[in-house]
């Protein structure tokens, strides 16, 4: 009898046992799958976790706008008292103007009984908008006395608003008005004025119509209530 134990060859045992598993590289991802997007998908944060952050993300900006808004606003900065009154001549309820149009082409042949007699656009080199682009249109009535309105496109109702801050000023430092009424407030702002003596500015209006800076004057009160009260914006 032999002594050696009967064993199977290495070759029939390879062939029976086949190639050994290829080893994974992710301990959760099944064969067939991408293992770095499984992994990708187990690091991924709960809806929890996400809507804690979106939540912390939403109060901070209201934290951060706050904080802006008050550092931005003038510490002496009060509302006026005709905040809620309309405007003189119904000027805050009137169309804008125009975006796609020539400001020169927006001014009237006529208003009333006045009639335009002349119309330049010019560079500004005098208070309140110097540097500023203009339109200046000149009406008579039928005695020939003059009412001046002025336009220009001032960029945003901040500028026009300036604009009108810069008025009152050179006003104030010229004369003393025996009449006067504003609203310097955020977006809607007028100042009205009765100054007699201030020549051609002795009586007159300023607003702001959106970013347009708008003027009407005349030396006859008559004449500049006419004018303001038909001019279209």
């Amino acid at each position: 009898m032999s002594d050696q134990i009967d064993r199977r060859k290495d070759s029939e045992l390879q062939s029976a046992e086949g190639p050994p598993d290829p080893e994974l590289e992710s301990l959760i991802a099944p064969q067939g799958y991408d293992p770095d997007f499984v992994d990708e998908i187990a690091t991924m944060e709960s809806l929890a976790v996400q809507r804690r952050k979106g939540i912390r993300f939403v109060l901070m900006l209201i934290i951060v706008v706050g904080i802006g808004f008050w550092f931005c606003t003038p510490s002496d900065f009060v509302a006026p008292e005709n905040l809620d009154e309309p405007a003189p001549f119904g000027i805050d309820t009137r169309p804008t103007i125009p975006t796609n149009k020539f400001l020169k082409n927006m001014v009237p042949q006529t208003i009333g009984p006045l009639k335009l007699v002349d119309v330049t656009e010019e560079k500004a080199y005098e208070d309140p908008y110097i540097g500023a682009d203009i339109v200046r249109a000149t009406y008579v009535d039928a005695e020939g006395i003059p009412g001046v309105v002025i336009l220009t496109d001032a960029g945003s109702y901040i500028n026009a608003r300036r604009y009108l801050e810069n008025y009152k000023k050179l006003i104030e430092q010229r004369v003393d008005p025996i009449e006067w009424q504003e609203r310097l407030h955020i977006e809607d702002n007028y100042i009205q004025w009765a100054a007699p003596g201030f020549v051609d500015l002795s009586y007159g209006l300023a607003w702001n119509n959106e970013g347009h800076f708008i003027s009407v004057t005349s030396p006859v009160r008559e004449v500049q209530e006419a004018l303001v009260s038909g001019f279209p914006y």
